[in-house]
């Protein structure tokens, strides 16, 4: 079963579709196959963001016709409804998804089967990725509950703030609760990582990460921070990587070019090509760098090479 992950969080706002569209597309540039599952019936989320906003709602000029809800409870083929992105393949969500709950209860599941619709699918399509990545609502309910249990792997992106803290503290009692309430079948739920984002200061973020630690839950050695270059990848319907190598977008400037880098090495960790201490490390060997006109890749691959010829 490939490696499934869901960028999830109780609170709006802290980033979770940036950190999901931009770490799929990392992972993607390191030749892994992924799919994308966007869970968020709202508009402007996932969906939007990859460039087909026009398949995430309906309107009087437009309907769409098959939706992830027919994937997920009428048998359509979820090969109809996939887009190609440059780095990574979606499947992408739809505002029905509002119904999902409703729509368990007139499908007749019960028991465990209504928290296994994702995961059916995610397994019939097991062997044509390396990688799934969901993005699904802040808000609990079934749909989210489905998503958790397909993924297991929980990636947080966290504001730094006593809100954000609050937030997390209530995420990780659900996740406790729910992988209790799964531990009789076989099925573990954890949280894989933390990121923070929006952090305007370094004393913060250090007592951050030391509390995350004494809890044993890794928490990345950097931030997301909250540059107008992320708004503009949006604005232009890009992933960062897609961005910086476009000829219809503006160069990166000096005090931005870390943020490719960021999530490079946030996927590296996510696919294990990195461990954790292996991405602190990395992040603590680039972090100064200058990127310039290179790939981030190239920034990341030479100070492994350099480290093999070391040894």
């Amino acid at each position: 079963m490939p490696r499934t992950y869901v960028w999830w969080s109780e609170s709006g706002g802290p980033g979770k579709t940036t950190n999901a569209m931009n770490t799929a597309a990392a992972i993607g540039r390191d030749d892994y196959d992924v799919l994308v599952i966007d869970l968020d019936p709202q508009r402007g989320a996932l969906t939007h963001y990859a460039g087909f906003g026009h398949l995430d709602h309906d309107t009087e000029e437009n309907t769409v016709e098959t939706t992830i809800m027919d994937v997920f409870f009428e048998g359509t083929d979820p090969h109809e409804i996939m887009v190609e992105t440059p780095h990574f393949d979606l499947l992408p969500g739809h505002e029905s998804l509002a119904n999902f709950d409703s729509k368990l209860d007139e499908a007749g599941f019960y028991g465990l089967d209504r928290f296994g619709v994702i995961r059916d699918i995610i397994e019939d399509l097991a062997s044509e990725y390396d990688y799934f990545l969901v993005d699904c609502n802040a808000a609990l309910g079934e749909l989210v509950d489905n998503a958790v249990f397909a993924a297991r792997n929980v990636m947080v992106p966290l504001e730094l703030s006593p809100k954000g803290r609050a937030s997390q503290k209530g995420l990780e009692a659900t996740i406790d609760a729910m992988s209790s309430g799964f531990d009789g079948v076989g099925v573990d739920i954890a949280i894989a990582g933390v990121v923070p984002s929006r952090v305007g200061n370094a004393k913060i973020f250090e007592e951050y990460r030391e509390e995350f630690e004494g809890d044993d839950i890794p928490m990345s050695p950097f931030s997301i921070p909250e540059h107008s270059l992320l708004r503009y990848t949006w604005d232009k319907n890009m992933d960062i990587f897609q961005f910086i190598d476009s000829d219809e977008t503006r160069d990166l400037r000096e005090y931005e070019e870390h943020v490719p880098l960021a999530f490079k090495v946030i996927g590296r960790w996510m696919t294990g090509d990195y461990s954790y201490d292996e991405a602190v490390e990395k992040w603590d060997d680039v972090k100064d760098e200058r990127m310039g006109d290179a790939e981030p890749e190239k920034l990341l691959d030479e100070g492994d090479s350099s480290t093999e010829a070391e040894v």
